[in-house]
């Protein structure tokens, strides 16, 4: 079985080959980066899990080298901020019953003799 990947050059020129993900490598990015309390590690660690620059592997500590325009451009191949949405797709809206939807409550109707300001 092929995995499934997409070629994209990135604003420096080069190559990369990024594959649709899998919860194992959002698995392996938290182990690769479990000790860094910096939120952006996990995000980091996944596009090293899922691209190939230029045919090589990547580590976390290379992301962290990279010109920020790639980075960029990885994460929003990995997490499908780009057109496709492919690796994170939207979830399902729940479909809601209206009519099982509680009603607001009504305010009493106060009649002008049973106004405060009136009496």
């Amino acid at each position: 079985m092929t995995e499934v990947t997409r070629t994209i050059i990135l604003p420096s020129g080069r190559k990369a080959e990024v594959r649709k993900g899998k919860g194992r490598d959002l698995m392996r990015a938290h182990r690769a980066v479990a000790d860094i309390a910096e939120p952006m590690s996990v995000s980091f660690a996944l596009i090293a899990e899922l691209a190939l620059i230029d045919a090589k592997a990547l580590v976390y500590e290379d992301v962290l080298e990279m010109e920020l325009d790639d980075v960029l451009a990885l994460e929003a191949a990995v997490t499908g901020v780009s057109e496709s949405r492919e690796n994170f797709p939207q979830p399902a809206a729940p479909q809601m019953d209206i009519e099982n939807l509680s009603q607001p409550r009504q305010s009493p109707d106060l009649s002008p003799s049973d106004s405060p300001s009136q009496n």
